[in-house]
């Protein structure tokens, strides 16, 4: 941990965790399929509460998948996919108990395929245009910070993160990596930590990876990146599926709630963590734990945020 602070202890994965609970989670509207009913929305905001009570400091709200080409690709209107945005910005805000101030965060990811870097649009203006009607949309809905998540290509991570930081949007910015510290796209991690701090990234994270590459990936970080780091790795057991095989249905995880909290408390220590949580397979009970090894949060300032905690 950095001199004498703790970390900022992050929520846990949301998809997965609505698949658990026997939410379909399939192509065309993947979670965004939770806002669209009464019960969706009642199961995810009950989700972030549980993570909120659970002691995570972040509640991000499930914009994941609520960018406006997935959107209007699943046959959402203009004004539904305004909605939608604002609504999982509410389920988020709604849940979180008044005594625990959790910040408001909302996820932004690749406007095609976070595991497909080959999809990213060729385009920049296009990838600016995008990414800047989702951070329209929540800086509107009155989100506290931007995870500019699972991002697989220096290019879309630097649009996310402009798009956030141009409109005075906090945004911290986290790339899923692959062995060698190493982009899904191939692109060294070092260099596009650098890129979005550049940018205006406050935090540079990895994410929904495996825990021995995000080892290497925090190797590098810790040595070389201009901004403090975090990470959320990838707990499933997917040693039966090919490698970033979408499935609909819970896998298994390799790490359980304590051996999770063990594991990630150390790493906290040696790469000098600012940030720590779950992705795909993480739990409520995993969150639960890690806040248990790390103990209580002590008055900081959030990376990116004024606003002394």
């Amino acid at each position: 941990m950095r001199a004498g602070r703790r970390p900022v202890l992050l929520d846990g994965a949301k998809g997965t965790e609505l698949q658990r609970l026997g939410v379909p989670v399939t192509d065309p509207w993947w979670t965004t399929s939770a806002l669209l009913s009464d019960e969706g929305r009642a199961l995810l905001t009950a989700i972030h509460r549980d993570y909120a009570e659970a002691g995570a400091e972040l509640t991000t709200a499930n914009t994941f998948r609520t960018n406006l080409r997935a959107l209007l690709r699943a046959g959402a209107e203009h004004d539904q996919a305004r909605t939608l945005v604002r609504t999982a910005v509410e389920a988020a805000r709604e849940a979180i108990p008044a005594s625990c101030g959790s910040v408001v965060a909302a996820s932004m990811t690749s406007v095609e395929d976070c595991y497909q870097p080959q999809l990213v649009p060729t385009d920049d203006e296009e990838l600016r245009r995008e990414h800047g009607w989702l951070a329209d949309q929540l800086r509107d809905a009155g989100v506290e910070l931007v995870m500019a998540e699972t991002m697989n290509t220096v290019r879309e991570a630097v649009a996310a993160t402009a798009a956030c930081a141009t409109r005075g949007l906090p945004v911290w910015t986290s790339f899923v990596c692959t062995s060698g510290a190493r982009l899904l796209s191939g692109e060294g991690l070092v260099a596009a930590a650098h890129a979005v701090a550049d940018t205006g990234a406050s935090m540079v994270l990895v994410n929904c990876t495996t825990l021995e590459d995000t080892d290497e990936a925090l190797e590098e970080l810790a040595a070389d990146c201009p901004v403090p780091i975090g990470a959320y790795p990838n707990l499933e057991d997917r040693s039966e599926l090919d490698e970033w095989q979408p499935v609909n249905h819970y896998v298994p995880v390799r790490h359980g709630p304590e051996d999770f909290a063990d594991l990630m408390a150390e790493r906290a220590i040696r790469f000098g963590l600012a940030a720590v949580g779950g992705c795909c397979g993480s739990t409520p009970a995993h969150i639960a734990a890690l806040h248990a090894r790390l103990g209580p949060a002590r008055p900081r300032i959030l990376p990116g945020r004024s606003v002394v905690r």
